[in-house]
């Protein structure tokens, strides 16, 4: 596998550190965050990959548990906390939507429609981004903008496994096949769909569904791994601005928090699977990665002692 800079992995701890303790301040404060609410825990690795790579001139469409994708981008904490409590200098929407379903156009950040909230309706409106795109690109139009050094853009579309047993994702797998468009399906696969299993809501997990729609590129990445995920999707992200084709990325991950603020893993998960979750945590993961980085000088080590104490920002 090629080295990364060691400033990325660094720079993905820190973001994993400043999640964790978002999730926290979060769980702690209950009584003021009313609104429902998802936290990434668990998911950092492959958000913060992905992040990491996404050029302004691409488009992204969230789901309501990227909020560490969000970091990634560059959004600040008090920024998404605006939207969690629905205040009026919320940048996304003034206070009009659910936490982690944003929309921007700031200059300078990968691009956001509005968000539905309703789970897996995302993927139909991202899906037609991808079909402007290249309807832009064929009729060589000066609005289709792309990177410094000519990089075309593409379409990223964020969801849950879950959502793949929905009509909606099924249109839009069908409709980017047949159109070749340049969209990314991110699935992050956690094994749970609310408070049911994979095993007991689906026949097969995104992967093998994606088989049945020729022209699909698709991989499986261990979304807890971040070395593995941003090389992966570096590799895919690279493929679909070159080739303009869809692609199915399936990122295993693991459900360190709750499904919800108001759906309660103690309602229905077991210990046994909680501990199984908790041993693949991406934080320890990189963390282990770091101490032991060949690169690494005892100023590095006493930076990610440092990047450690970040949660004592938002307990505040």
């Amino acid at each position: 596998m090629p080295v990364i800079d060691t400033n990325i992995l660094l720079k993905a701890w820190r973001l994993m550190c400043m999640a964790k303790a978002m999730a926290e301040t979060y769980e702690a404060n209950r009584q003021l965050c009313k609104y429902v609410h998802s936290t990434s825990r668990g998911h950092e690795a492959i958000q913060l990959a992905v992040a990491f790579q996404l050029l302004p001139v691409d488009y992204v469409s969230p789901y309501y548990r990227d909020e560490s994708m969000l970091l990634g981008m560059g959004y600040e904490p008090y920024e998404l906390m605006l939207q969690l409590l629905a205040k009026k200098d919320d940048p996304f929407s003034g206070g009009r939507s659910y936490y982690s379903h944003p929309n921007n156009r700031q200059p300078g950040k990968p691009q956001m429609i509005h968000q539905s909230s309703a789970t897996g309706m995302q993927v139909i409106p991202a899906t037609g981004i991808a079909q402007g795109l290249q309807y832009l690109q064929e009729i060589q139009s000066s609005l289709l903008q792309k990177g410094i050094n000519g990089e075309l853009p593409v379409v990223i579309c964020s969801l849950g496994d879950a959502s793949i047993t929905e009509g909606e994702v099924s249109e839009a797998f069908q409709f980017a096949v047949l159109k070749k468009l340049p969209v990314i399906y991110l699935v992050q696969d956690n094994n749970w769909g609310i408070s049911a299993t994979a095993e007991e809501t689906r026949a097969m997990d995104a992967y093998d569904y994606a088989a049945g729609f020729t022209g699909m590129k698709r991989i499986r990445i261990n979304g807890t791994d971040f070395e593995e995920s941003y090389e992966k999707i570096k590799e895919i992200i690279q493929y679909t601005r070159e080739q303009r084709s869809p692609c199915l990325v399936q990122a295993s991950v693991c459900l360190l928090g709750h499904h919800t603020s108001g759906v309660r893993k103690e309602f229905y998960r077991t210990q046994e699977d909680l501990n199984k979750h908790a041993a693949d945590d991406p934080g320890p993961k990189l963390k282990k990665r770091l101490a032991g980085h060949p690169l690494l000088t005892w100023w590095f080590l006493v930076l990610l002692f440092l990047f450690s104490l970040t949660s004592t920002r938002y307990k505040t």
